[in-house]
């Protein structure tokens, strides 16, 4: 995690996010996502091109914004819409990462902030339509994961983007995934997928990657960028250099490892190389210097902003410029565009006409006029004007002289009692995520205390009953209990394809007025224009602001989530465990099951517990819960017989899921109940 910015500037991007809508990336259309697998109609008649952007949202990053904001974007969508490239239309999509806030609740720190249709000004420069999805970029984050980024960004493309529908009216839709980022990946918390996985799914959905990022080559700045192409254990190399005059030359540097050459230059960035370098290996994709754009040289920036901005619309145009030559090793008869690579015989006959691109030998005379982009070697003489991006290592060895002006940018790594948003669930399988991210699963058939606290919500009180039942050797929610107060709902799904009618009783009324439970907004709506998706999700906010009980239906299969935090949820006990210590505890609060069995069977509902459902069915105490015979030695040969392959399985759910956990879930789902669609449920 990067250091934090001013607090001026976050509190102005805090402004910023604030009015930020809650819907940029669909002005005319339905709200649909674009279909990369759809066949291209006929009828469709426009060239179009996507930029889809990665933005690290982390401390460090508002140069970098700045830059695609005002220089990258406009002149990129300036030359695609020239008379050189005519294309008739090009799109942009935002993505941040690394954004944190209290009341966000993406676990990977990812925020959709929408797509917009570029345009040509009346002055000739480029723009956006709505440049709000660019400029609500902050620079205040903490976790910074590119992967997921990536991902999500090309999951939440639209079809339909200020009027123009993707999938019928562009004959060709050329897509470029761009990734800004100082860091390297945050993976080992959040997202765990390998650099071949993410390589396949852009090319799979046709994007050409290119990441701005900390790595620098041949350590010299002025080589601003570079295409790598493997040859046998060598690689074949176009370096893009800045010639000191604002534009730029392309050279081969050949026969030589990129990792031999390609640095970087501190030791906050030590994973770029193995993260994001290799993903554009053997692609049309290049990599750019970060540390470029940080030089304090307006005229390397330049070089750097006409290299980008030329590859970029030449790869998106799919147009291979030839490079030149390498620099020469001896004299030349005039002047060379490019440095020499070894002093050469003699002096040159006249002086440069300007300063060289590349860092003197010796220290400046005085103080630069931008901080440096790497930490000082010695502690600074003041308090620092922003908090720190993260938790300390150690104790600090003396109190500090006052508050810090601001909260730290992400949230400590163990529980606390504060207001810090976690997410809790069980559905499927049943697979059953605990308070502390544990993950279980539980095949008994019965009625089970999934959550209960009786001071819920200063008194009004919460019980939440899953009723399971066993398939084979597997089991599924068929129905779910919740009341609050002198409420309660139950909500059931239905195997029936063609039925399109909500299952819930309030009160035991059969699709009673459903406005609130316990005093807390109730909606509910189709998920994905889907008649066999359902979502019913009760606002805590009243009480708990930010905060929600969600029930999600995929035809007879029920997902309970909680986003809550320890003031709403602290005091709750059940199938997930204690939100404080993480441990999955029996009734008496004490001891500590580690068998999952064994922890199902002690929640099964017991005549002290309320009786929520409308009806009473097999079993109920004192009879045992059910238990499928033999659960893992017959799934276990029942997945050998399957009619659909373990790897359709995952490349099913991998396309529409991003954590490992959830794809994993997925998988056996499909395998045990043969059914491809599965993938809705989660």
């Amino acid at each position: 995690m990067m250091k934090l910015g001013l607090l001026s500037l976050v509190l102005s991007a805090q402004g910023a996010v604030a009015n930020l809508p809650t819907s940029l990336n669909n002005l005319d259309g339905p709200d649909i996502p674009y279909d990369y697998d759809l066949p291209t109609p006929p009828t469709a008649t426009k060239k179009c091109a996507m930029i889809n952007i990665a933005m690290d949202e982390s401390g460090s990053m508002f140069n970098e914004q700045a830059f695609m904001q005002q220089r990258a974007l406009p002149d990129i969508i300036k030359t695609l819409y020239s008379d050189e490239y005519q294309y008739d239309d090009v799109f942009v999509c935002s993505n941040g990462f690394g954004y944190w806030d209290t009341s966000f609740s993406d676990w990977h720190d990812y925020r959709f902030l929408g797509c917009s249709k570029g345009i040509v000004n009346t002055d000739g420069s480029g723009g956006l339509l709505n440049s709000t999805i660019v400029s609500s970029w902050v620079n205040y984050g903490g976790w910074e994961e590119g992967y997921y980024a990536m991902t999500k960004a090309m999951d939440n493309v639209n079809r339909y983007i200020d009027g123009v529908d993707l999938n019928a009216e562009c004959q060709s839709l050329d897509r470029n995934m761009i990734l800004v980022s100082d860091e390297d990946r945050d993976s080992d918390y959040y997202f765990s997928r390998t650099v071949p996985a993410m390589k396949r799914d852009l090319a799979d959905r046709g994007y050409i990657l290119n990441v701005i990022v900390d790595a620098t080559i041949a350590n010299d700045r002025a080589n601003v960028g570079i295409k790598i192409v493997t040859n046998g254990a060598t690689n074949d190399n176009v370096v893009f250099r800045a010639d000191g005059s604002g534009g730029y030359t392309s050279y081969e540097r050949n026969n030589q490892l990129f990792t031999s050459f390609v640095l970087n230059e501190d030791s906050i960035g030590v994973h770029t190389n193995a993260h994001y370098l290799p993903l554009i290996v053997d692609t049309p994709g290049a990599s750019w210097n970060i540390n470029s754009l940080r030089d304090n040289s307006a005229v390397l920036v330049d070089s750097f902003t006409k290299a980008f901005v030329e590859i970029k619309v030449q790869e998106i145009a799919s147009i291979t410029p030839s490079p030149t030559t390498p620099p020469t090793s001896g004299p030349t008869s005039g002047p060379t565009s490019l440095p020499t690579s070894g002093p050469t015989s003699g002096p040159t006959s006249a002086p440069t006409s300007g300063p060289t691109s590349v860092p003197t030998s010796g220290p400046t005379s005085g103080p630069t006029s931008v901080p440096t982009s790497v930490p000082t070697s010695v502690p600074t003489s003041g308090p620092t004007s922003a908090p720190t991006s993260g938790p300390t290592s150690a104790p600090t060895s003396a109190p500090t002289s006052g508050p810090t002006s601001g909260p730290t940018s992400a949230p400590s790594k163990g529980p606390t009692t504060s207001s810090k948003t976690t997410q809790s669930e069980i559905g499927g399988d049943p697979h059953i995520t605990t308070w502390n991210n544990e993950h279980y699963e539980y095949h008994g058939q019965c009625d089970l205390v999934m959550m209960k606290d009786p001071q819920f919500a200063n008194g009004l009180g919460l019980d939440v009953h899953i009723r399971t039942k066993i398939v084979r050797f597997w089991s599924y929610i068929q129905t779910v209990a919740i009341r609050i107060g002198n409420d309660v709902l139950e909500i059931q799904g239905s195997a029936d394809m063609d039925d399109e009618q909500p299952h819930y009783w309030i009160n035991y009324e059969y699709q009673g007025e459903l406005d609130t439970v316990g005093g807390f907004p109730v909606t509910q709506r189709e998920v994905g224009h889907s008649i066999n998706k359902h979502e019913y999700k009760i606002d805590l906010s009243s009480k708990h602001p930010g905060l929600d009980i969600t029930v999600q239906l995929y035809k007879e299969f029920i997902r309970v989530k909680f986003n809550g935090n320890q003031e709403a949820f602290g005091r709750t006990v059940g199938l997930l465990g204690d939100y404080t210590t993480g441990k999955t505890l029996a009734r008496d609060g004490v001891t500590v099951l580690d068998d999952f069995v064994n922890l199902g069977n002690e929640w099964q509902v017991l005549p002290a517990d309320p009786k929520l459902f409308r009806q009473m069915t097999h079993p109920q105490f004192p009879e045992l819960c059910i238990q499928p015979e033999d659960p893992r030695g017959e799934r276990k040969r029942r997945l050998s017989e399957s009619a659909i392959s373990v790897e359709r399985a995952e490349s099913v759910c991998a396309s529409s899921l991003n954590d490992p956990l959830s794809i994993k879930d997925c998988v056996y789902d499909i395998l045990a109940t043969q059914d491809l669609d599965m993938v809705g449920a989660f």
